[in-house]
């Protein structure tokens, strides 16, 4: 029997090695630096162990589990995996193509043409730097390193990891070789980043206890609206209502025993702005939730993505182009884009009959793209040029079925207008017994309050919406008891949105650590008091832009049903 199991034992063992043998692992050719690292990225196949892949390598076991602290739970098939590669360094003084840019865009001569030319390189800031010793440390000038870097002035507290364009005195400087000098034909090209999560573990809670640094900069403009209270003139309070609706998220997280730093910046042009970035709460945030102007916004958010902070741009529906490109950017709104691409869908999922009420056509094209996008879908869509209260609109009859259901789209924005039509539509539905549900663009959400209340529900307006606050529900009754206990008054829309930015980015960072955005991208959409979050990239190396805008649709029975 012992004979038979030691037999049995060489067998599974021989077997054993004759799988691994038949395992051949290949050697991956893309690469990423971090910081002043450089790392292959491995996919991980079926098979495949620690043990082999840090043989393949060369690099132990305990280099590899920190490099991916995931792996102490196990190697897992169709991970992808960071390896590092010991073989290959980052040089602090390396030409960045944005450097190379700015030289090209200046006529500078490059190295390759005059070796005394200068170029640009990127000075990492470390602990301690100073102005006066970066400028005699690349043989330039004061002068030169705030040329090039337009929010320092002599004052500047300089940030440690911060990064700062500088255009030295090559002649002056050891002669280095680079990363790039140095990769074969045969290695992919090494992609430059600061910092990503090839296989975050989104399904622990990370979050250690220590306080989150959280950056609040909004337009308060408090030093005007004080001058406005002395005269007791009425005047907006919306960032101040959003402010203090997120002071009520920071209360309620804290008794959740999440622990918050929380600085407020009152940010409305570049002297403002440029304060809070030179501020040692800047050079610790680990999140800024922000409403910056918008010709500043641009630079804002590139020192932030430089410093690795990310941005939640708040109010903005409008800057995807940011999104696209800056990957610690978060647009917290749902595009326009996004909002008519819905009800499009919508629109073509209805039945049949279908009638375009227009005022006056501005944009030709994107009006007969719109009547395409319908009629691609299978629609027969009927126009209906409507003239304010003119006696040719009794034509608009004709459009309508008087047995099925018409569904009416009026394509404007005009309040006047749109009430005009309410209220020719609702007399057709009440003597003569249309079924007509009308449809409205997403910007009918800026004056939807003062249209009038029976024709919007006897209508069974549908319309899109990115905000919207159910009074029955007993969370928002919640917050609107402790809204008036501190403030005396009735939260507004703004308050609520602060209110479910705060509860939503700040929960996520104490969930999934600093690696939060790789994560909410796999999270169900949620709905908050008032807004609902699903977030998607729209570019592979971008930032997030919520995807989630609502549908509501007003009923006869005076309700709203929301989609």
């Amino acid at each position: 029997m012992k004979t038979l199991k030691h037999i049995f034992a060489t067998v599974l063992l021989l077997l054993v090695f004759s799988v691994f043998a038949q395992i051949d692992i290949k050697k991956s050719t893309e690469k990423i630096r971090i910081g002043d690292k450089i790392y292959y990225v491995h996919h991980v196949k079926y098979g495949e162990t620690i043990y082999s892949l840090c043989k393949v390598y060369n690099v132990s076991q305990e280099e590899l589990i920190e490099a991916n602290p995931q792996l102490a739970q196990g190697l897992k098939a169709e991970q992808r995996i960071k390896i590092p590669d010991k073989t290959e360094s980052k040089t602090e003084t390396e030409t960045t193509p944005i450097a190379e840019k700015q030289e090209n865009e200046q006529k500078t001569e490059t190295l390759q043409t005059n070796n005394n030319a200068n170029s640009a390189i990127k000075h990492k800031v470390k602990s301690g730097d100073k102005l006066v010793e970066i400028a005699k440390k690349y043989n330039c000038t004061v002068e030169d390193i705030l040329k090039y870097n337009p929010f320092l002035d002599k004052n500047s507290k300089l940030r440690k990891g911060q990064y700062l364009t500088v255009y030295p005195d090559r002649n002056e400087l050891p002669q280095t070789e680079t990363v790039a000098e140095k990769t074969t034909e045969k290695d992919t090209v090494i992609v430059e980043i600061d910092e990503i999560v090839i296989d975050a573990d989104c399904n622990e809670n990370l979050y250690s206890g220590d306080a989150l640094n959280i950056l609040l900069m909004l337009p308060i403009k408090a030093n005007a609206i004080n001058k406005i209270l002395e005269k007791n003139q009425h005047n907006n309070y919306d960032f101040i209502e959003f402010y203090e609706g997120f002071l009520l998220s920071v209360d309620s997280l804290s008794r959740k025993n999440i622990s918050i730093n929380l600085t407020t910046f009152d940010v409305y042009d570049k002297q403002t702005l440029t304060a809070a970035l030179n501020s040692a709460a800047f050079s610790e945030a680990q999140l800024i939730i922000s409403h910056i102007p918008k010709e500043l916004t641009n630079d804002f958010v590139q020192i932030a993505a430089e410093s690795k902070i990310p941005v939640v741009s708040a109010f903005s529906s409008e800057t995807e182009n940011i999104a696209g490109k800056n990957k610690y950017f978060i647009q917290a709104l749902a595009p326009l884009s996004i909002q008519v691409e819905k009800l499009n869908k919508i629109l073509c999922s209805v039945e049949k009959n279908v009638v375009v009420v227009y005022e006056n056509i501005i944009d030709t094209a994107n009006f007969n793209n719109f009547i395409q996008t319908l009629e691609n879908c299978g629609k027969t869509v009927k126009k209906y040029h409507y003239r304010m209260r003119g006696s040719l609109n009794e034509n608009l009859q004709t459009e309508l079925d008087s047995i099925s259901k018409n569904n009416v789209f009026v394509l404007s924005n005009n309040r006047v207008f749109i009430t005009d039509v309410l209220s020719k539509l609702n007399t057709l539905s009440i003597k003569l017994k249309y079924d007509i549900t009308v449809y409205g663009s997403p910007q009918w959400q800026t004056f939807e309050a003062t249209l009038n209340f029976d024709h919007i529900h006897n209508l069974n307006l549908s319309i899109l919406q990115t905000f919207f606050v159910d009074y029955n529900r007993a969370e928002v009754k919640n917050f609107i008891n402790k809204y008036r206990y501190y403030y005396k008054g009735d939260p507004s829309r703004f308050a609520f949105h602060g209110y479910d930015l705060g509860i939503y980015f700040i929960d996520r960072m104490a969930k999934y650590g600093a690696n939060f955005m790789q994560c909410i991208i796999n999270d169900e959409a949620s709905t908050l008091l008032q807004t609902r979050f699903k977030f998607a990239k729209i570019e592979p190396q971008g930032g997030l832009v919520n995807n989630e805008a609502l549908l509501l649709r007003y009923t006869k029975d005076l309700n709203i049903i929301v989609e």
